[in-house]
């Protein structure tokens, strides 16, 4: 039965669908809903249920404070007899909502992050953002690391759909929660509200002090990270070199890196000291300040004592929530920062693409005829300046010259790994520049030379 629901919600959404356009767009907002948007019902379903998780335990708290009022006005002695004749129903209802409700909400809100969003949303972020990025062209990976890439296009699965999830989990439930708790201490007294809505002020004002920096300290330590990342990749990738012409312990290229890294984490680390410290200060200031209005209400005669542990029950977990909610925004701002930067990366147009027109190579023959080729990679001399080249069908032909006269180069540019600077390459009278890239590499047999 639980495999069948579980099988269910795992197949909401679909990690390898591909839409009609793979690039995503520039901004945040857009690069979100570029994939937000394939998984827009999921999302949907997770903030209606985060919206009945705290409406729900607010009336836990409600609860409470309803049966200190039972138990304390019960008439007669004490007994199960007289609670039920005093409460029976209402205490049915209580039972109900926490035995039943509760377990179907916080049920749902498992399946649909654990079984939907994680494997599926996460996954669907990262598969496509692979695609887009395997189509760049060939000088897109060779001026950057590899493993820097790599790290971006996996990031961006990992704090796109962790952006989502703490916004609804975290920002949505305590938006609802904080308005309920509103909601209900006004029913005792206003001016218990007007203290916890003082309270939800200040928090603001701090959020909008420090969060901003802890942004931009945020990006930073992306970008380090991801630096560090490739560092480190790229030297095991290379480890023969590594092994042959540096010394053993030599680590000051990597050490470096981690230098870069420390500089740029640090200043981060300080600002949530910083809040952490600020928001405590803070919630200890109010706590103190509602429980002793709690208890002067009290005193007045004006609540009973169910309703004082009501309002310092909902205040305690609006204290735990707050914390919880700087973190997670923290945490968002972080994520906003890793995403900043795989964006950069993700959303770059294709370096190099068919032309509109393009139609499949046909071999006939296999006549190669480069004609007037210049390649200087973008410097303006040099490599290849004027190379008339016949290769005719069936021949042998050798490229023989000097490490960086171009071999490679040319070999290169047969394959369209890189478009001309001038000239023309035909095969069998077909321009390489106005067939498919697909075709023209299909019919071409490589064997390079770390084969």
């Amino acid at each position: 039965m639980m495999i069948a629901v579980y099988r269910w919600f795992e197949n909401w959404v679909y990690p390898f669908r591909e839409p009609a356009g793979l690039r995503p767009p520039v901004s945040v907002r857009g690069f979100l809903w570029h994939y937000v948007g394939q998984a827009k019902v999921a999302f949907f379903a997770m903030l209606v249920i985060g919206g009945i998780a705290p409406l729900v335990e607010a009336g836990l708290f409600y609860f409470v404070g309803r049966l200190v009022d039972i138990l304390d006005q019960l008439p007669g002695e004490r007994s199960w007899d007289a609670l039920w004749t005093a409460a029976g129903p209402e205490l049915v209802f209580m039972a109900a909502v926490v035995l039943v409700l509760r377990t179907i909400v916080v049920g749902l809100a498992a399946l649909v992050d654990e079984q939907t969003i994680t494997p599926g949303f996460y996954n669907l972020v990262r598969w496509q953002a692979h695609r887009h990025v395997s189509r760049q062209s060939y000088d897109f990976f060779q001026n950057d690391f590899a493993g820097r890439i790599a790290t971006k296009v996996w990031q961006a699965g990992q704090a796109t759909g962790d952006l989502m999830q703490s916004f609804i989990e975290v920002v949505w439930f305590m938006v609802v929660y904080t308005v309920t708790t509103l909601v209900l201490v006004a029913g005792l007294d206003l001016r218990l509200a007007v203290l916890v809505v003082i309270w939800i002020t200040a928090f603001g004002w701090l959020a909008r002090r420090y969060l901003p920096a802890i942004r931009k300290h945020a990006e930073q330590t992306a970008e380090a990270g991801s630096m560090i990342t490739g560092r480190i990749v790229d030297s095991y990738s290379n480890v023969q070199t590594l092994k042959l012409f540096s010394a053993d312990g030599d680590d000051r290229y990597i050490r470096s890196g981690f230098d870069i890294y420390l500089d740029a984490l640090r200043p981060f680390t300080r600002r949530l000291t910083g809040v952490r410290m600020a928001l405590t200060t803070l919630s200890g200031i109010m706590i103190t300040a509602i429980a002793c209005f709690a208890v002067y209400l009290w005193v007045e005669g004006s609540i009973t004592v169910g309703a004082v542990a009501f309002t310092l029950s909902l205040v305690l977990r609006l204290n735990m929530l707050l914390g919880r909610l700087m973190m997670q925004l923290n945490g968002i701002l972080r994520n906003l920062g890793v995403l900043e930067n795989s964006k950069a990366l993700i959303s770059q147009p294709l370096g190099l693409t068919d032309a509109p027109d393009a139609k499949e190579l046909v071999v006939t023959g296999g006549r190669i005829d480069v004609k007037n080729v210049e390649f200087h990679y973008g410097k303006g001399f040099g490599v290849l300046n004027g190379i008339d080249l016949v290769v005719r069908p069936g021949e042998k032909v050798g490229l023989v010259g000097p490490s960086g006269a171009g071999k490679t180069t040319l070999a290169n540019l047969i394959l369209r790994l890189y478009d001309l600077e001038a000239g023309k390459i035909n095969i069998d009278g077909q321009d390489v520049s106005k067939v498919t890239q697909n075709s023209l590499r299909a019919n071409i047999g490589v064997v390079s030379q770390d084969t």
